[in-house]
């Protein structure tokens, strides 16, 4: 391929190469119509001369009688004149020659000359096909002609959608920072492929993945339990209780978690993290909040039916990560400091408490009660009825499989 039509736009590269082989297959339809119609050309220049043999034959047929010689002559040189002949030998059937107009050619056809069933002579006819050649030769410029404006025609119109791939490409290369001082070569291929080549992408290719399990980013909310119960019955009960009672409250963190689609980690002394994601159905922060709420009803069941207290309080944060999830290493380094920082909401009065940042998202802003923000965060004061009575419904069933 010639370089020159390498730097060629893409819209002009498309419609030149559709031009091209628009006209190659036209050309050849060409062609094969052009054979086609020299075959049928032929055949009919042999019909046209058997019936003039017939007529030349039946007008000599008087002259050959009368011995009329000058006649006979005239005839002939007057039947070569039409076209279709192009030469006419008489001969007496002894092969004397009697009369001859015109020239002899390769394709010819002998008819004999009979008065009453007596042979008075033989003659030749040797026809020409200039007439099917001139034919031909009119219908091959014609088709011709017309197979340049076809493929004239295809490639503007391969130019035209060309355009459109010219333009996206374009958009693409503007997008691709230009580190080299130059113009842009004006083939949009070659022009992006010079702006890669200036990138640095050779260090980026040399970064080592330390972690092939990449920390998710994905909005995540974290819901983090103090069992403040826990830590009044552990110097008081024995092992044996003291396991069951954990073991209880594992249950119930479980079922809560659960419930909303969450996972629990213990990650502090007597502090235990639910960890929620977006899910197709229900938001993040949702799902911390009523798994939270769902949390202390299955406690506040626990107590009413037993001597044991179950008190929990929960603190709602939200995280860039995902930690504790996959073992990704990076994400449970980074979110140490901020389990550190939503103990601090552990220091206020209340049992459920939400990052200032969350006040403003759902569900809190659609019918939930805050108090005010205090050193970040705000306590939940109020919760609606039809989601207390859902949560409700599920505590009750919760409660029943745990018993």
């Amino acid at each position: 391929m010639p370089e020159y039509f390498k730097q060629l736009p893409i819209r002009l590269q498309l419609g030149i190469a559709t031009a091209i082989l628009t006209l190659i297959a036209s050309l050849t339809l060409v062609f094969l119509a052009t054979r086609s119609t020299q075959y049928i050309t032929a055949e009919q220049a042999k019909v046209v001369s058997s019936t003039l043999a017939e007529q030349l034959s039946s007008q000599i047929n008087l002259a050959l009688l009368n011995k009329d010689s000058l006649a006979t002559s005239a005839i002939l040189n007057r039947s070569i004149r039409e076209g279709w002949i192009q030469g006419a030998t008489l001969t007496e059937p002894n092969g004397n020659l009697i009369a001859r107009a015109g020239a002899q050619a390769d394709s010819y056809q002998t008819l004999p000359i009979e008065v009453d069933r007596r042979v008075l002579a033989h003659l030749r006819i040797d026809y020409s096909d200039q007439m099917a050649s001139n034919l031909r030769s009119q219908q091959w410029w014609t088709l011709s002609g017309l197979a340049v404006i076809i493929a004239i025609a295809m490639g503007a119109l391969a130019a035209q959608i060309g355009r459109i791939y010219s333009k996206a490409l374009e958009s693409l290369k503007q997008q691709i920072p230009q580190l080299e001082d130059g113009k842009d070569l004006a083939n949009e291929i070659r022009a992006i492929e010079t702006r890669l080549k200036a990138l640095p992408l050779d260090l980026l290719a040399e970064q080592v993945d330390l972690d092939p399990q990449r920390p998710q980013m994905n909005r995540t909310v974290i819901a983090l339990v103090s069992l403040d119960a826990l830590e009044h019955y552990i110097a008081t009960l024995n092992e044996e209780s003291l396991e069951r009672y954990t073991q209880r409250l594992y249950q119930c963190l479980r079922s809560a978690a659960q419930t909303y689609g969450g996972n629990i980690h213990v990650v502090r002394q007597l502090c235990v993290a639910m960890i929620f994601s977006d899910q197709d159905s229900r938001r993040a922060t949702t799902a911390a909040a009523q798994a939270s709420l769902l949390l202390q009803m299955l406690c506040k069941k626990h107590e009413d039916s037993g001597q044991l207290k179950y008190q929990v309080r929960c603190v709602l944060g939200q995280s860039e990560l995902r930690p504790l999830d996959e073992h990704s290493f990076y994400a449970d380094l980074y979110v140490q400091n901020h389990f550190d920082q939503l103990q601090s909401a552990f220091k206020q009065t209340g049992v459920l408490w939400l990052e200032d940042t969350l006040c403003d998202e759902a569900p809190f802003n659609e019918g939930y009660t805050l108090g005010p923000v205090i050193d970040g965060y705000a306590a939940i004061l109020g919760i609606p009825p039809e989601t207390l009575d859902l949560l409700a419904e599920q505590a009750d069933q919760a409660y029943r499989k745990l018993r």
